[in-house]
């Protein structure tokens, strides 16, 4: 499948499911194709299906160690109607980008975007369960980028176009980092 690059699919709002919709073949398919997604870039840890064109509110979240972020710890989750209810704190950057934003060179451009630290979201799990909980940190972060897919929101709503930067430079900006904690 091909990631969507036009933003006015991406600036779609996604259809919420209802959980009896989750066991069907075709939701199933759908979800193994997006986690199959996800999981295959090096560096992406979370795709929402907007982003290969179905306007469902389907995000399969792949956290795992990066090349620029080795320490993240791994979580592997199917969020259904994922939905930010309450940030926690003051927001601060965080490197962000999207494989649906990319720059001149077909890669995703980042930018610093300003994000809560913690919120508290909820969701359904593949199964149809409601959850409801707090998270902090790197998920945080990335469930608050997937919870903006499904409104129809993309980074370049959110931060001047002007502050992004390719992702060769984010790699640069990133090995600089890493060394200087080392």
């Amino acid at each position: 499948m091909k990631i969507v690059t036009d933003p006015e699919v991406l600036h779609q709002k996604s259809r919420l499911l209802e959980p009896e919709e989750l066991s069907g073949d075709g939701m199933k398919k759908l979800i193994a194709e997006l986690v199959k997604i996800s999981k295959s870039g090096a560096y992406g840890v979370g795709l929402s299906a907007i982003q290969i064109g179905e306007p469902v509110a389907i995000t399969a979240i792949t956290i795992k160690p990066t090349p620029n972020r080795p320490e993240l710890e791994v979580f592997d989750q199917v969020c259904i109607n994922l939905k930010v209810e309450e940030g926690f704190g003051e927001k601060e950057p965080m490197w962000e980008g999207c494989c649906s934003v990319p720059g001149e060179d077909g890669l995703p451009i980042y930018a610093e975007i300003p994000r809560y630290k913690a919120v508290r979201v909820s969701y359904l799990d593949e199964a149809g369960n409601a959850h409801d909980e707090k998270v902090e940190g790197f998920l945080a972060h990335v469930m608050q980028h997937e919870a903006d897919h499904i409104v129809g929101r993309i980074i370049t709503d959110l931060v001047d176009r002007s502050e992004f930067v390719s992702c060769d430079e984010f790699h640069k900006i990133m090995e600089e980092k890493r060394n200087e904690n080392h």
